[in-house]
């Protein structure tokens, strides 16, 4: 996926799973007959290095394209789509994925924010 591939739906639908987050477009949930094969548009997984290194738990905000989710551990990982990139807040302080949100699953670690 890259920068110009990835197009917040107009009605996301946000969800946290024990192994990640996803995205799905909400205008596809209204149709029932679709609900079992509905794709997410975005799924970044749960692993070591990864954007979500701990089990996502709830979203907790939402303001245009950036979202707040939190984790496990008091981690809290602010996903920016317009930037397409990731940075998160813990007790240890905030990190910026190595990456971008496209590579999200890739292990890419983080680095401290200044």
């Amino acid at each position: 996926m890259s920068n110009s591939e990835f197009v917040m739906p107009a009605r996301p639908f946000f969800t946290c799973e024990e192994d990640g987050f996803s995205i799905v477009d909400g205008a596809l949930m209204r149709n029932t007959l679709a609900l079992t094969s509905i794709e997410p548009v975005l799924k970044l997984h749960v692993g070591p290095g990864n954007v979500f290194e701990q089990r996502p738990l709830k979203l907790v905000g939402r303001e245009g394209d950036v979202v707040k989710v939190e984790c496990e551990g008091g981690i809290v990982v602010h996903l920016d789509f317009s930037e397409m990139l990731a940075r998160i807040q813990g007790p240890t302080g905030d990190f910026l994925y190595m990456g971008g949100l496209e590579d999200g699953n890739e292990g890419m670690g983080f680095m401290a924010a200044r």
